[in-house]
């Protein structure tokens, strides 16, 4: 009966038809952005942080004069100096330990490297990891706080020297990879990705430990973390990680150290700059990171998307159904009740949605097929969840269209209960009086 009174009416719907069609498919792709980020920021397999409370992050400086070296690079006397500030600051009391870092955890969000990493003996099983660097025989993992599993050497034994080809893994690389955590001593492949994906082995590497699951970042969701060795020594703007004592404070540490920082840590022409706490350098590293504005960005084609469709559709529906009033008034008259129309039009919007959105996303779908636009949310790591619905392209492309769908058949409910709700309320006469 619904699909009669469609056919019926098929040429006051074609106008919608081809609305709702074209709304699904120039809509598919903001639906898709959102979706997708809103996925990795809450929905999917959250990594686990290291505890912060305790932690605090200085800045080396190295004040040189202008005939001095320029760049990155450490004179032997420079490097020195850097290791007696460190030194100073490991005999205070309230600190646990302290490691001079090239990068860390939550350093510089936005430059991070992300790389692709396979098994050396299948090429073919790849995942995406974030790469972090960090200065051999520091006490590095102790001091960021990183566990290693059952299995894996101890956290000081992996900050000290390891083999020349030997990187660190967080649990789900080794479970990923090898489809079990205990992947101390397997080897693995870096892989350089071109166009047309194409692959390329590039370095090859030995497991040396595996730590338990990490992010990087606040935004970032996927625990894929590698941990290189830098055998080379510290740099001109090289960061000191200070692990404090469980009963010391932070943020008072930081408070009671920070007015004389210049005078009381330095050597040579080498002075801790600065010192903060963790907690507050991570904050800063979110407020700089411009991907937070661009995700809030992203949402203005969208809120304008669905202003649009209610706005249409509303207006669109309004004026079918005031048309069909007088026919409404015949099923009134011939005993038909006001849910009984209600439903039926609320029925016939959503077949008609249906059908429509259907249309809209099968043309998106012949773009996504040609121009590979399908979205990882802009999150790192996606392209390496081997089993995460984003990076499968029927189920990604099936639950972003039902999203579309859902979107339009809010709009088009909406658009169906005002004005049907104007009509149901009519007396059967006025309804017949309509032409």
């Amino acid at each position: 009966m619904i699909f009669k009174s469609l056919w019926a009416h098929r040429k006051q719907n074609s106008g919608l038809f081809a609305e709702i069609a074209i709304i699904a498919c120039l809509g598919w792709f903001s639906v898709d952005f959102v979706t997708t980020s809103f996925y990795a920021v809450h929905l999917c397999r959250p990594a686990g942080e290291v505890e912060k409370d305790h932690l605090c992050v200085g800045q080396m400086a190295i004040i040189r004069n202008e005939s001095a070296t320029e760049g990155h690079f450490v004179t032997e006397e420079e490097r020195q100096g850097i290791y007696v500030i460190k030194n100073k600051l490991e005999n205070m009391p309230e600190v646990a330990s302290v490691c001079l870092a090239y990068d860390y955890l939550g350093c510089n969000l936005r430059m991070y490297t992300w790389q692709t990493l396979a098994p050396a003996d299948d090429t073919t099983r790849t995942i995406g990891f974030a790469r972090v660097s960090y200065y051999q025989n520091e006490r590095f993992f102790e001091t960021q706080g990183l566990q290693t599993i059952e299995g894996s050497p101890e956290a000081e034994t992996l900050s000290r020297q390891i083999p020349q080809d030997g990187i660190v893994i967080t649990r789900s690389v080794a479970r990923d990879l090898f489809g079990t955590d205990q992947a101390v001593g397997k080897r693995v492949v870096i892989i350089d990705e071109y166009a047309y994906k194409k692959y390329k082995a590039k370095d090859y590497h030995t497991i040396s430990g595996v730590v338990e699951d990490v992010r990087q970042s606040p935004k970032e969701r996927y625990p894929y973390m590698a941990f290189f060795p830098y055998d080379d020594m510290p740099s001109a703007d090289c960061h000191l990680m200070l692990r404090l004592k469980p009963d010391a404070d932070a943020d008072a540490f930081v408070k009671r150290l920070s007015p004389t920082l210049l005078n009381d840590f330095h050597a040579g022409i080498c002075v801790l700059a600065r010192l903060e706490t963790y907690r507050e350098h991570y904050k800063e590293q979110v407020a700089q990171n411009q991907a937070t504005l661009d995700q809030q960005l992203a949402t203005v084609p969208i809120v304008l998307f669905c202003i649009i469709t209610v706005l249409g559709v509303l207006g669109t529906f309004w004026l079918q159904v005031r048309k069909r009033q007088e026919d409404f008034g015949i099923m009134r008259a011939f005993g038909a009740t006001k849910g009984h129309i209600f439903r039926k039009l609320l029925a016939e919007g959503s077949i008609l949605t249906f059908l429509a959105t259907l249309t809209g996303c099968l043309i998106w779908l012949q773009f996504a097929v040609n121009f590979d636009l399908l979205s990882d949310g802009d999150a790192f790591g996606g392209s390496g969840r081997e089993t995460d619905w984003v990076t499968q392209f029927w189920p990604h492309f099936l639950i972003v269209s039902t999203m579309v769908y859902l979107l339009i058949l809010l709009a088009v409910s909406i658009g169906v209960t005002l004005p049907a709700w104007d009509v149901c309320r009519k007396k059967v006469v006025e309804a017949l009086r309509t032409e």
